[in-house]
């Protein structure tokens, strides 16, 4: 057929169907009345002519099939009328068809809101020009205990000046400034960055510019760059704030540029620098000068077009060993770095949670399709005498699989879209009880990728149900089908799908078992500190105004003599940095022998506190004294180690009135001396899981640190002293902002926060799947107490009570339950194996978590049968004969 004629064929097979079959019967008509009279005239009787003629025919009604199944896209036509009747099918069955969509979407939801986030965090590259090509640099320090350090500035020259695969290395220092004039004074959070950090980065400004270089030069005029949200809520979104001076701590500063609404700087979430800083600010001139043991920098680096992460990692550590032979200051252990992807190890941490959600979810979805297969062979089998009529009139069992087919597609899309609607809830509510540790999983998105991935997931379980009810068609004895009687199969068929299902469910109830005793456990761990009743805030003083030890000191101690003269206020002092808080660390060398080379000094982390700051947060000192007013500028230099630091250093030995060579300016080389006052214990303040590192407390009177955070614990609520805090501050300086102003309950909470939110996630899988598992058994348990009626009558007749017929059928649900059980745990315990990684004071094989997982089972599946089995004993006997 020509190719015009083809498509004109089509157009009216798809198009013109009525008139098509308008002919086709005109036609067909014309030629059964042809036959007849043929037949006639041969000496038959009308009847017989007409007879002999549908014979010849092979039957009008099939005679139009096979002239349908040659016309141009016979196929199509035929797939849309299955799916026409499997509509059709699906409206006459409105309950049976709301509860498989329901279900559907449940699972499909789930999985596509899970996804979503695993798209966001793990599969979509980060938001910035070639991103492929993006680094970021550690310096490996791990003999010091530090194996993720930032580098100084000199370091950030070297590799600027040896690196031939790269375009360009930019670097981030996170630290706040205080805004004011135009409106109440107010602390932002700042990054200071090389001028060429944003175009190695690859973004740019939404207006104005970004840095470029001699912005950092020495006598140039300072500047900064906003953020959108800094933009809209402080200058109400002005276009013409670029290029305006703003006072930034007390200085006038030129606003060079506005970034973009959805820029979001996405570094590794150890490198303590915020997703959500308001404002950058070029680095000090000559900050590359500045010596190599400083070491505060986040270094970006860009690798030219081509070349791969191997290679540059190994120029990089070329580079590092180079500097270890010509610069001294590095001693005999040398420089080492570590290069990484930047996406891959921003998402490092949260890599696992995703991918054991995933799992989980993953898991949830079969449940439900298994689920939704027994729905489907339990419809199948109660469809099996029209089936059978329909064999039996000649229909073929390819019609009935693509009818089959047609139907689980149908319910497949249906229930992908209310899966979407499902997503969408579930995402929101996720976005609402996330940690602010996870606070990037709010960017997920339901984009065309997750939508294609859902598609393609309900299409594959569309085939997939399909065979559920083809199955049924396929072993369906017409003959037998159209007696009266039950259907053994089918009952088999769905208490198989119930043990898989049952099997499935005890994987996510063990998972999330051990998930809920993990996070028991971190809730039991002690941090060394109390957090409750207490309040934090943050506040910085500017350096003009306190810039000598006397200034900043006074101050210092009126605001605290404030603080704790607030009524409510049970105790207030200063630290410079908060446990679990995002500031980045301070730490340093230390050495306990005087002859010890330097370069190979053990890592502690040092903390600036005022006096009573111990007993403000109810840390414990085990020996010695606290920190006393006395220890000012003006007096020797004194310190309190925590107990690990004690242990590590003079083992078997009082640690009071050692003395420790330290680095408190941060230069690379401990030569400060100070003497030992006392012992505290070791406060958890970078992970609950560990102690990572020993701690050295100064005195804040002999140790400056600018931002200092304030603890005010309350004998009440803690948020009622915000607004008497807020006053006693606006008297003493009108021109301080404090800012971060949050219970420091909170921070603790947030520490806990990925286990907790994995938690929820994982026992609502779990609870999906239980609910599940007890329907799928219930319908089983119905369905066989139905097609046993009759035997129930007669046992009842014969004097059976009750009582044992309901024994009898719960016996049978306990059956099915004890397979799944003895498929589920063995499956479990192999999963479990791949959790261990996200566990904590637990271990895969916890008997607990397996107890509760099987007596939950196991009471889901007695309570399922028990309601089902009421039915087979709450009909008399003569009500239960009549059914036959």
């Amino acid at each position: 057929m020509h190719p015009t004629s083809r498509l004109a064929s089509l157009w009216r097979t798809l198009f013109r169907r009525p008139r098509l079959e308008s002919d086709l019967e005109d036609e067909l008509r014309g030629y059964f009345e042809e036959l007849t009279e043929k037949k006639t005239r041969q000496g038959l009787d009308p009847a017989e002519a007409r007879r002999a003629a549908a014979i010849a025919m092979g039957g009008v009604e099939s005679a139009k099939e096979q002239t349908r199944d040659v016309r141009a896209g016979a196929g199509l036509e035929t797939a849309l009328r299955d799916v026409r009747y499997a509509w059709r099918a699906l409206w006459k069955s409105p309950g049976f068809a709301l509860a498989t969509i329901l279900t559907l979407g449940l699972g499909i939801g789930a999985n596509t809101a899970i996804f979503s986030l695993v798209n966001t965090m793990l599969l979509s590259p980060l938001p910035y020009r070639d991103s492929s090509r993006l680094v970021f640099v550690w310096s490996d320090m791990s003999e010091a205990g530090y194996p993720r350090a930032p580098l100084s500035g000199p370091e950030l020259a070297d590799l600027r000046h040896r690196a031939g695969l790269f375009t360009g290395f930019g670097a981030i220092w996170a630290n706040s400034a205080a805004l004011t004039g135009g409106g109440d004074p107010e602390q932002l959070r700042v990054g200071r960055v090389t001028p060429d950090f944003f175009s190695v980065l690859g973004a740019e400004a939404a207006s104005g510019r970004t840095f470029r270089a001699g912005d950092d030069a020495g006598g140039t005029p300072p500047t900064i760059l906003l953020s959108a949200g800094l933009w809209r809520r402080r200058f109400g979104g002005d276009a013409r704030v670029v290029g305006r001076r703003i006072l930034v701590n007390g200085q006038p500063t030129t606003v060079i540029g506005v970034m973009p609404d959805n820029f979001r700087l996405l570094l590794p979430p150890d490198s303590a620098v915020p997703d959500d800083l308001e404002a950058w600010t070029p680095f000090w001139p000559k900050m590359t000068e500045d010596p190599r043991g400083q070491q505060f920098l986040r270094v970006v680096g860009r690798m030219k077009p081509g070349v791969t992460l191997a290679q540059g990692k190994s120029e990089i550590d070329g580079i590092a060993a180079q500097i270890s032979k010509e610069f001294s200051e590095y001693g005999t252990a040398g420089r080492r770095y570590d290069t990484v992807g930047l996406h891959s190890d921003g998402v490092r941490e949260i890599r696992p949670v995703l991918l054991a959600l995933f799992g989980g979810v993953a898991i949830l979805l079969l449940i439900t399709c298994v689920n939704v297969a027994g729905l489907l062979a339990a419809r199948a089998a109660a469809r099996r005498q029209e089936i059978a009529l329909r064999i039996a009139l000649g229909a073929g069992r390819r019609r009935l699989f693509r009818q089959c087919l047609a139907e689980g597609l149908v319910l497949a899309v249906l229930g992908a879209c209310a899966g979407v609607a499902v997503a969408r809830g579930m995402l929101s509510a996720l976005f609402a009880a996330r940690p602010e540790s996870l606070e990037r999983i709010a960017a997920a998105r339901i984009d065309p990728r997750v939508l294609a991935f859902t598609g393609g997931t309900a299409i594959l379980w569309g085939l997939l149900l399909s065979l559920a009810p083809l199955a049924e068609v396929l072993r369906m004895a017409p003959i037998l089908s159209l007696k009266r009687g039950g259907n053994p199969t089918s009952s088999r068929t769905r208490a198989g799908l119930v043990a898989v299902q049952i099997a499935l469910g005890v994987v996510l109830v063990v998972g999330a078992g051990l998930v809920a005793r993990t996070f028991s456990r971190i809730v039991g761990v002690d941090p060394g500190f109390r957090s409750d009743r207490t309040l934090s805030f943050r506040l910085a003083l500017p350096d003009g105004r306190y810039a000598t030890p006397e200034a900043f000191n006074a101050f210092s101690r009126r605001f605290e003599e404030g603080l704790k003269a607030l009524p409510g206020v049970e105790a207030a002092a200063a630290v410079s940095h908060l446990p679990f808080d995002h500031i980045p660390n301070w730490g340093g060398p230390y050495l306990a022998r005087p002859a010890a080379e330097d370069t190979s000094a053990p890592m502690a982390d040092y903390r600036a506190v005022s006096p009573g700051f111990f007993g403000a947060v109810g840390a414990r000192l085990v020996a010695g004294r606290d920190f006393t007013q006395s220890d000012d500028e003006k007096s020797r230099r004194v310190m309190i180690v925590d107990e690990r630091l004690a242990r590590l250093a003079w083992p078997n030995e009082s640690a009071l009135g050692k003395v420790l060579r330290l680095d408190p300016p941060s230069n690379g080389h401990p030569t400060e001396p100070a003497t030992v006052v006392g012992v505290v214990r070791h406060l958890r303040q970078q992970s609950l899981l560990e102690e990572v590192r020993e701690q050295i407390y100064f005195p804040q009177r002999q140790i400056r640190r600018n931002p200092v955070a304030y603890v005010v614990r309350a004998k009440g609520d803690p948020g009622a002293l915000a607004a008497p805090i807020r006053s006693l501050l606006a008297a003493l300086d009108p021109e301080l902002p404090i800012s971060e102003v949050r219970p420091l309950e909170d921070y603790l909470i947030d520490a806990r926060g990925a286990q907790r939110f994995t938690m929820i996630l994982a026992a609502a899988f779990a609870t999906a799947a239980l609910l599940l598992s007890a329907i799928g058994l219930y319908g089983v348990v119905a369905y066989s107490v139905a097609q046993r009626r009759r035997e129930f009558g007669v046992r009842l007749a014969l004097g059976a009570r009750p009582k044992q017929v309901r024994a009898l059928v719960v016996r049978q649900g306990t059956r099915v339950a004890a397979v799944g059980l003895a498929l589920g745990i063995p499956a479990a315990i192999l999963i479990a194996r791949l959790l261990r990684s996200q566990l904590f004071g637990v271990g895969p094989g916890d008997p607990l978590s397996y107890a509760v997982a099987i007596a939950l089972l196991a009471a889901a599946a007695v309570s399922a049968s028990w309601f089902a089995a009421r039915r087979a004993s709450s009909a008399s006997a003569i009500e239960a004969l009549k059914v036959e």
